[in-house]
């Protein structure tokens, strides 16, 4: 449990009872929100946590796993962040934890300046298969539904990544095209 609850607790009873006055329309920063809060990664290791409460539009509902950076994961990461957008230039070095809320869906907590106080880097990893029959040289590149390219050139770029070199290569949207056109 994060060192601050306790405060919390007791300026919420204070403002509840009237020995704290409550601040009407007071919205809380990130500088109040951090002062005094310190941080251990390591309690909320080997758990799963589930959002009971948010002041946000959208939120997670399923439940969520935090881990510690291993370095073979780290990498992976970051060869799949430099390949989206080599111009992001991140600290590497400086992740002390990783969440994943879901499957496809990874949040990197880089170190800031004060215990508590990181950036998140949210990574969206889309799942994409490859398979090949040897037999008649064909071969076809997968999604799930919910993921599916919906564009031709989101289409050719996700195909490209399996570096398929054969004859006649069309997405979906094509086939569709043509079958529009009969």
């Amino acid at each position: 449990m994060f060192a601050w609850s306790r405060i919390v607790e007791i300026v919420l009873l204070g403002a509840l009872y009237g020995i704290i006055p409550a601040v009407a329309n007071k919205i809380t920063n990130c500088e109040e929100f951090e002062l005094g809060a310190r941080f251990n990664p390591y309690e909320i290791m080997d758990s799963m946590w589930k959002i009971f409460y948010s002041w946000a539009n959208t939120t997670e509902i399923t439940p969520i796993i935090f881990s510690l950076p291993a370095k073979n994961r780290v990498n992976r990461l970051k060869i799949l962040v430099e390949t989206v957008d080599p111009t992001l230039d991140l600290e590497w070095h400086k992740i002390t934890l990783i969440m994943q809320p879901r499957k496809g869906l990874t949040v990197l907590f880089l170190y800031a300046t004060t215990p508590g106080a990181f950036r998140a880097v949210v990574i969206l990893e889309r799942y994409t298969k490859g398979m090949m029959c040897c037999e008649d040289l064909t071969a076809y590149a997968l999604a799930r539904i919910d993921e599916i390219p919906t564009t031709e050139e989101d289409c050719l770029s996700a195909a490209a990544k399996f570096n398929i070199d054969l004859p006649d290569g069309h997405s979906y949207l094509y086939v569709h095209k043509l079958a529009d056109e009969l």
